[in-house]
Parts: C-alpha cells; structure tokens; sequence
C-alpha cells in the first residue's frame, strides 16, 4: 500500500525521465513526412502528424499529376506556398520552373510589369525589355500568390491569359505562347469577395478548378510537436545552440495555445526560445513567450511552488509492485517510439484513476484537454489499422 501522493509523485519522476530521454529522437523518428516535397522548404518535405493535415495532403498529391489549376485558401501563415511547391514538385512538371508573384506586394502598374512583361520604352523608366513571370515560368508552375488582391482592371487580362495560354508583353503586340500550370492563393473568402464585386466572378471559376482549403495550425494539433521539432533542428543551427529537443511541459505550453499566426508565428516562437536558452539542451516551457507575455518575464524559470492541498489527494490507492516495476523495466527498454511510451504510461493512468480523466491529468502533470486530445488521436489511429 502506497499513498496516492508518493505514487503520483514517483510516476512523475518515471515520466519525466522517460520523456527527456526520448524528446532528444522525437523528431527522426516520430514525425511524419512525405518524399520530396516541402513544408520546410530546405529539404521538401511536408511535415505534419494531424489525420485532417493527412487529407489535404493525399487530395494535393492527387492533383499533383494533373494540369488541373488549384486554389489553395486559408489563413495567414498556414503553409499555402508550401503546399503549392509540393503540388509542383510531385508534378510532371517538377524539372521546370516554380514561379511565384505576391499579387498583394506590387502597385497596380509593377505588377502588370512582372505579369506580363514589358518591351523596352512602353514607359518611362523602362530601358529595357522585361520577361514577365508568365514567360519565365514556361514549362513549369505559375504561383499566384493573394491573387484576392490583384486590380480589377488586371483581372480581366489575367483571365485572357489563362484562356488563350497567351501573354502579350506591356507596349508590345506579338502575343506569346506559354505553357504553364497555374496555382493561386488566397487568405479571404473569394466567394465573398464575388459577391461584393472586388473579383471578377468569371475569373473565379477559371481559377478555382480544384479549391483545396489549407486548415489553421489551431485545427490540427497534432501538428505542432513535429513542425516545432522541425524548425527548431533548421534554427538551432542556424543560431548555434545545442538544443536537441523540448520537455513534456514545453511542447504542452504550445498545443494548449491558439496560434493566431499559425506557423509563421511558431516559427517565430521557436527562434525566441532558442535565443532563451542559453546553454540549456532542451526547451522548456519557460523558454516559450507567446503573445501577450513579456520576454525578461518568460525567460526565467518561475520558482517551484507546493501543490496545493485537494479533497482526495492524501486518501490511500493500491498499486500493484509488480506492474510498477514491469512499467520501469518497459520503459528502460529504449525501444518503444515516446508516442508509445506516451500512451502506455496515459492508459496505465487512465486505469488507475477508474477513466477519471482530470485526476488522471492531474498524476501526470498535463492539461485533462491534453488527454482528451491524446487519446482522440490513439481512436483515430486505431480504426485507421483495422482498415
């Protein structure tokens, strides 16, 4: 017979140290990635664990081999030109060119230029002849990056384009073949912007052939731990700090947060807590300053407080040795993945508080939204290897 307290605090103790050991691999082996292409854009690959992120995924893959014209749409920050170069890079097209415009950068008239070109002398200041993107993307893929944002009055020389497969440069007549796959993206509802008159809707149906909808880093939790690992590698060598990983604590203070900048944000979140830890190996949750908290405040481990006293928490539990013993023995093994080892140690819990979930989160020293979540994704994984 064992106190709940002292039994509680052990298997922290266990956890703990299961999962430090195991958060320096985390990253090779527990994160998911498709061959060739790019989330990260250094080493093409689209980093993602989330079973939502898994279906945009499989739908970008299958019109990757068609020259069909996709409309990529969502937030700010959530990979749209990420998954644009995937689409390319697994298309037929993947030898040619990726080309890319940000239609919301230019004024009106510089991004006719960088559309369509100009010949030497159509206006002042251009002394000489310009190949637009349309050209410079021949054989390969055209992104059309905020393409909500483009003039009317370019709209409707787009659409020609896009219709004849034509571009006549500005001051120039010759009209000029190209042949090319169009991709384009938007942060706004286009629809909506059809319907207030600020896009063309015959262009609207020209681009949106196969609209696919990029969900917010908010909407596929399971996300974040791989795409942090990821970045954090990319930035630890870039600022040169010996960081091989995050405590239990940190990588729950970002699935608990709301990310309204998606993943540019967490990119941002991760080159921060870099800089905070000094010497340190890994990440801790004081490490991480999201919105809203000062840095100087962050950067300091907040000192340790005694929990507070709770009905219940000194009533005496029975706890099989043997099992505890077999769960050390487990887990010094070595060869589980932390996902396995993650998910003995929350059933085991699980089983101990009766299925009581918060007292369960309470043992392991995690949000009960953390468990519903884990254990959301364990179901998922579990119909999806009974298919």
């Amino acid at each position: 017979m064992v106190s709940s307290a002292s039994s509680r605090n052990e298997f922290e103790r266990s956890f703990d140290e299961v999962s430090r050991k195991y958060l320096a691999k985390l990253y090779d082996e527990d994160s998911t990635a498709l061959d060739d292409t790019s989330a990260a854009v250094d080493n093409n690959a689209l980093i993602y664990r989330d079973e939502c992120t898994e279906r945009i995924c499989a739908l970008a893959e299958s019109v990757a081999t068609a020259p069909t014209t996709v409309l990529l749409s969502g937030e700010t920050g959530v990979g749209k030109e990420v998954f644009a170069r995937f689409i390319h890079r697994r298309s037929k097209r993947a030898d040619g060119s990726f080309v890319g415009v940000n239609c919301a950068a230019l004024s009106a008239s510089l991004l006719e230029s960088e559309l369509f070109g100009h010949e030497k002398g159509a206006f002042s200041g251009a002394v000489r002849q310009h190949a637009g993107v349309f050209e410079r993307a021949d054989g390969g893929t055209l992104l059309l990056d905020e393409i909500s944002e483009m003039p009317l009055e370019l709209q409707a020389k787009l659409l020609r384009v896009l219709q004849e497969r034509q571009v006549v440069r500005v001051g120039g007549t010759d009209p000029i073949d190209v042949d090319i796959r169009i991709i384009a993206t938007t942060n706004r509802d286009l629809q909506a912007y059809v319907d207030e008159g600020h896009f063309r809707q015959d262009l609207f149906f020209r681009i949106n052939v196969f609209p696919l909808e990029i969900p917010a880093l908010r909407d596929r939790p399971a996300d974040i731990e791989p795409l942090a690992g990821y970045y954090t590698r990319r930035l630890s060598a870039m600022l040169e700090r010996p960081v091989s990983g995050f405590t239990l604590e940190a990588i729950e203070k970002l699935e608990n947060y709301g990310f309204p900048g998606n993943i540019r944000e967490l990119v941002n979140i991760i080159e921060r807590a870099l800089i905070l830890t000094g010497d340190d190996e890994l990440i801790d949750a004081h490490h991480i300053v999201l919105q809203g908290e000062k840095v100087g405040a962050a950067g300091r481990r907040a000192p340790a407080q005694q929990p507070a006293q709770q009905d219940g928490l000194d009533e005496r539990t029975e706890v099989d040795e043997d099992e505890e013993e077999a769960h050390r023995v487990e887990f010094r093994a070595g060869e589980a993945r932390l996902t396995d080892v993650r998910r003995v140690m929350i059933e085991r819990t699980l089983d101990r508080f009766d299925g009581h979930q918060s007292r369960a989160a309470e043992s392991l020293g995690v949000s009960t939204r953390t468990i519903r979540n884990r254990l959301k994704q364990y179901e998922s994984r579990d119909e999806d290897s009974q298919e």
